[in-house]
């Protein structure tokens, strides 16, 4: 729903002629969109809290990351979010020296995220949220099960056995996990973000799916030694 932006003196605003946006839900055709805002999904966990976003072009995305210390919110991160993947194929031959791309900026990698399936892309205590974008016309579309956000053991957080109480203690290091999938052609990609107890905030990425090779005549190994192969 656009609304009149206001005057807030913000200097990337001067000069534009600007709309403000709010989202709302509406549930059926007659039903009250005003009683439905929809604000974001607020997400927390130990002494963390964010909400989870998701964008078009970057996919997952986590916005003003705060850690609670001793009721204190204490702000860490403002957003999180992969800003490009730059994929540079190397190869020199004349019909392949141009392959450069980014496939955030150029082909939005947001837009084609999979819908994840329990068992196969996340297993375990599983939280899933659908992602809402827009198609090239404009209109809604969902993901479904678009961002899988689950629970991990990871080892020894903390441990100490004392040679003068006896006594032995150890603490479980545990993350939060928040990831999603994507597929760009040939290439799909992994997009992961981890939240440890002991504060560590840390960012994943794995690259899978299937090869781009290059063709090149059998009998011209000489062309093959001087330009190379060409995978991706």
């Amino acid at each position: 729903m656009p609304l009149s932006a206001g005057f807030y003196d913000y200097p990337e605003e001067v000069g534009r002629r600007i709309v403000r946006v709010l989202a709302l839900r509406q549930d059926y055709p007659e039903d009250h969109p005003w009683a439905h805002p929809v604000n974001g999904e607020w997400v927390t966990w130990a002494n963390g809290k964010f909400p989870v976003g998701f964008d078009t072009r970057e996919g997952l995305v986590l916005r003003q990351l705060s850690f609670s210390d001793e009721g204190e919110e204490r702000p860490i991160i403002y957003r999180a979010s992969i800003n490009e993947m730059l994929v540079p194929y190397g190869d020199p031959s004349p019909v392949r020296f141009w392959q450069n791309y980014f496939d955030t900026g150029e082909y939005l990698y947001g837009r084609f995220s999979n819908s994840l399936a329990l068992g196969c892309d996340c297993v375990g205590e599983i939280k899933y949220f659908d992602a809402v974008l827009a198609d090239e016309l404009g209109n809604p579309f969902t993901i479904k099960n678009g961002i899988c956000m689950h629970e991990e053991d990871v080892g020894t957080l903390w441990k100490h056995g004392d040679m003068f109480t006896g006594s032995n203690e150890v603490r479980r290091q545990r993350r939060r996990m928040i990831s999603f999938f994507t597929t760009v052609g040939n290439d799909d990609y992994g997009l992961y973000w981890y939240l440890s107890l002991d504060g560590t905030i840390e960012c994943g990425a794995k690259l899978t799916g299937i090869l781009f090779t290059s063709a090149y005549p059998e009998a011209a190994p000489s062309l093959m030694a001087d330009t190379g192969s060409g995978v991706a």
